[in-house]
């Protein structure tokens, strides 16, 4: 962040910082969703935040090639709502759905210049350690698809199903079979 946008970064990490009881309104006037992304990476990183429990991380990190994004993130924001209760969870489906709005509405016609950089931001934060190279564009991959389900958190019902109908398309693909039969 360069010039004004470094200012309007540290100026929304300090009203989150200080609880200000408009934050909300603030964010939504600002028109600055790579700032605000920013600003609470920079707030997850200064308080060592966890936004997903180590089974949610572990199931992003662990060997799922062949398996469709999608499905993954299916699959954690599903372990979320069984894993985290209370003020956790509440804390973690707000931040994906912020991330989610930041994505949608932020980025409305990426070019070449300009990409969709929330869940780069986000990286670090829900994923710690090592990011080569390709780890990073499959996580990245992985983010992007729960921030842009992060709504179904609200109704667990249509999570389960849509979790349902991506594991059943994927078992009747080429990968899912080849997955399933060397089990």
């Amino acid at each position: 962040m360069i010039g004004g946008r470094a200012g309007h970064v540290k100026t929304i990490f300090e009203k989150i910082k200080s609880g200000y009881p408009h934050l909300l309104d603030h964010l939504r006037t600002m028109n600055a969703p790579r700032e605000c992304a920013k600003a609470f990476q920079q707030f997850l990183l200064c308080y060592q935040v966890l936004v997903l429990p180590q089974r949610c991380i572990d199931i992003v990190l662990g060997n799922v090639v062949g398996v469709p994004r999608r499905l993954i993130a299916l699959d954690v924001l599903n372990l979320l709502l069984e894993e985290y209760e209370d003020t956790r969870l509440h804390f973690a489906k707000r931040y994906l759905q912020m991330m989610r709005c930041y994505t949608l509405y932020g980025y409305l016609r990426p070019t070449e210049m300009q990409t969709v950089l929330t869940p780069y931001l986000a990286l670090s934060n829900i994923f710690p350690g090592p990011n080569e190279r390709r780890g990073i564009l499959l996580k990245s991959m992985t983010l992007l698809e729960m921030f842009l389900l992060a709504q179904l958190l609200d109704d667990p019902i249509a999570l389960s199903a849509e979790l349902q109908r991506a594991c059943t398309s994927y078992r009747a693909t080429k990968e899912g079979t080849k997955a399933n039969t060397k089990r």
